[in-house]
This record gives structure tokens, sequence and C-alpha cells, in this order.
């Protein structure tokens, strides 16, 4: 018997995010977001890249159907990318939304098919590339998640206000609430940076418990 998870399409959630745009629009909404989603599960992370992969792959795209509205014969370039992202951009909320009903749903499939019926979720922070600003004295944009490395979906993220630890407590809230409500049971695994004492009390008082492990470190 097969016991592979069965993990839902994003696609329905997403449709939900309304299409504002002018009703003679060239390119449909579904169709757009499935052409961005193939492109990044290729790896593809810009407009750029998204609109090359789009035409790398056109013969077999139109043969799958993926074309413009009335003749079907050709695909979004660039601009129309852009634009898309744009418009789904001035709907954050709405698409966040949708993405966060996703990944409880994900999270329901893959919590009855973990080791131990244990669902394991990682916070890390890292520094944002490029954001520090020497001239003007910004400091670099500290951003924590919360993602299923087995899966490489990030659950929730949220910018670090100096306290790492600080920002990874309010997602651990978060996170434990949300999987509360879906009734999977999981574990969260992090660095030295949520291993003080006030994160260990916060897990204590939620009714969990702790475990580290110390690791020795030679210096050549």
């Amino acid at each position: 018997m097969d016991e592979t998870p069965r993990i839902p399409s994003p696609i329905p959630y997403l449709m939900q995010v309304p299409d504002l745009r002018a009703h003679n629009t060239t390119y449909d909404w579904r169709m757009l977001f499935m052409l961005v989603l193939m492109a990044l599960g290729s790896g593809r992370t810009n407009i750029l890249a998204i609109a090359q992969w789009i035409e790398d792959q056109r013969d077999w795209l139109l043969a799958l159907g993926f074309g413009r509205r009335k003749t079907g014969t050709a695909l979004p370039a660039q601009a129309t990318i852009y634009r898309f992202l744009w418009a789904l951009e001035q709907q954050a909320v709405a698409l966040e939304k949708a993405l966060q009903l996703w990944a409880r749903d994900v999270l329901r499939a893959l919590g009855q098919h973990q080791e131990g019926g244990l669902l394991e979720v990682s916070l890390d922070g890292k520094h944002l590339k490029g954001s520090a600003r020497g001239g003007t004295g910004d400091k670099a944009i500290v951003l924590v998640s919360a993602y299923l490395s087995r899966l490489g979906l990030s659950l929730l993220q949220s910018k670090a206000a100096g306290d790492e630890a600080g920002a990874g407590r309010c997602l651990m809230m978060e996170v434990g609430a949300d999987l509360a409500e879906a009734k999977i049971p999981w574990v969260l695994t992090g660095d030295a940076a949520y291993t003080e004492a006030h994160t260990a009390k916060v897990v204590l008082q939620k009714g969990g418990t702790t475990s580290s492990i110390s690791r020795t470190i030679r210096r050549s």
C-alpha cells in the first residue's frame, strides 16, 4: 500500500485571491499562477528568470494548452509576469491568507506520515544580503523563519526587531497555535540563539519539553 502523503495543490487556494485586472486581459489568472509556480519549482526565483523559463519551455507549454485566451499560440512575456506579480503585491493580505490555508492543509497531510508522529519545524534567522547601509548607519535586516526543511516550505516569517530570539518566540507561538488547531503534533528545532532561559520558560509554560545537545568544537 502506498504510504506517500498526498500534498494538496496550491492552485485552488491561490484562486481565492481575487483577479482585479481588467475583464479583457490576455492571459488567464489561473494559468499565470501555474506558470509562475512551475518556474519557481524549476529554480527560477526572479522575474527575468521566470520569463526566460517560460520561453525555453515554449513548445511544451503550448502543447499542454498554456497560451493566450483567444489564439492559444502565445505565452506571457517578462512584462506580463511583472504586471501579474505587481497585482499580487497589491493583494498581499489575501495572498498570504491563501498560502496559510494551503500550508495548514499541507501540514495536516504531512503530520499523518511523519516518523513517530511528530512534524519537524525548524527555526532560524538570516541576515538579508545587501540590506545593510554603511553610509546611513542602517544595520542588516534579520529575518526569522519557521520552516519545514523536508519540504522546503516556510510557514511563517518575521523581521527581527533587535532580538532574534524574541522574534523566534513569537513565531513559535503562532506556529504552535496553527498546529494545535490542525491537531498535528510537532517538534521545533533551532540553533544556539533559541536556547536561552526565556525561550525555554515559554516552552515549559505551554506544556512542552526542551532538549539540547552540546557539540565540542576543535580549534586548529
